[in-house]
């Protein structure tokens, strides 16, 4: 039987919820009026109120009331009267791109989670959904956005950490990402190892649509193609060598989910040799131990099966709310 909780300790818990809701919408306008960018760039001596007044044209008053909850959130912080970041702040707030970067999250809580949750009591009574596909443009654009960080993380430290799919991917092999979405993952991929061949499939038409136009801005037609599988050709079986799936599983209905899996494995070109891959084990480097926060004395062998369980539970984080909110089990 659980411990009885206090009154005080549940409307404590229920306070520091909103103080979150608060928090969630004090960082949403500081990012719309590029305040937070502003001082990150003046980190070394800070800024003063005054000046990121002038600077934005901005209500002093209103932006000296701004300034003071974030030093009492601990979001910014005084130096002699001087306005800076917080520790780390720089990282989860300005630098796109970055694993540690949360900002895209934030912001989406108030432009697509908030309000799809608006309407969570009539999808209860009727029963019907609201699938990512059907949110828009921005939406998918945004939600590309979320998982690029880990996108990143993914191409600059765990796969060149991964020897043979390392040396697979430098040499050149066709690479497929399941659910690419925006095609970041892609992009960055053949950045990173320009002499393979990379597909994406989704179903999802706005996200390829947006993908494809940033591939034709950096000339990569002939690199990269994006695949809707709803109505465009599928790839042959058994000629892929690599097949990712990154913040994609979870918004797959759970009754279908081994059948797409099944059906992903027929594109592999040796299953043979992709199952041996998958067992094989090996003792991570101080790069993966140091990523994972594995002191180097407790390391043991892993296989890369153990290394994605890890991943999901300790460093994917899901990209709605409730059980794919917002996506594909969303109402």
């Amino acid at each position: 039987m659980t411990e009885e909780k206090s009154l005080d300790y549940q409307i404590k818990y229920i306070w520091d919820n909103i103080k979150g809701f608060h928090i969630v919408h004090y960082i949403y306008t500081g990012h719309e009026l590029g305040l937070f960018d502003l001082i990150a760039k003046n980190k070394e001596n800070g800024i003063s109120i005054k000046e990121l007044s002038l600077s934005k044209s901005l209500n002093f008053s209103y932006l000296s009331k701004w300034c003071h909850s974030g030093l009492a959130w601990g979001i910014l912080e005084d130096d002699n009267g001087l306005i800076k970041l917080a520790s780390h702040m720089e990282y989860i707030l300005t630098k796109p791109g970055d694993p540690r970067y949360l900002l895209p999250y934030l912001k989406s809580c108030i432009d697509h989670f908030g309000p799809d949750m608006k309407n969570h009591a009539e999808f209860y009574k009727s029963g019907k959904t609201y699938k990512f596909q059907d949110h828009g443009k921005k939406f998918s654009d945004d939600i590309g956005s979320i998982t690029e960080g880990l996108q990143t993380l993914m191409v600059h430290k765990l796969l060149p950490n991964i020897d043979s799919i390392d040396k697979n991917l430098k040499d050149g092999v066709s690479f497929l990402d399941f659910g690419c979405g925006t095609a970041k993952l892609l992009i960055k991929m053949s950045e990173k190892y320009p002499n393979s061949d990379y597909y994406g499939l989704d179903i999802d038409k706005l996200g390829i649509k947006i993908g494809n136009e940033h591939i034709k801005s950096i000339n990569k037609e002939a690199k990269i193609i994006l695949i809707d599988s709803t109505v465009d050709k599928l790839p042959n079986k058994e000629s892929i060598d690599i097949i990712t799936m990154v913040e994609v599983l979870h918004e797959i209905e759970k009754g279908i989910r081994q059948d797409i899996l099944t059906s992903l494995s027929s594109y592999i070109k040796d299953m043979d040799i992709q199952v041996a891959e998958n067992k094989r084990k090996f003792k991570p480097n101080k790069e993966l131990c140091k990523l994972f926060k594995i002191k180097p004395n407790e390391v043991k062998e892993m296989t890369f099966v153990e290394i994605n369980k890890y991943i999901i539970q300790h460093v994917a984080k899901p990209i709605s709310l409730e059980g794919g909110a917002g996506h594909g089990d969303e109402e």
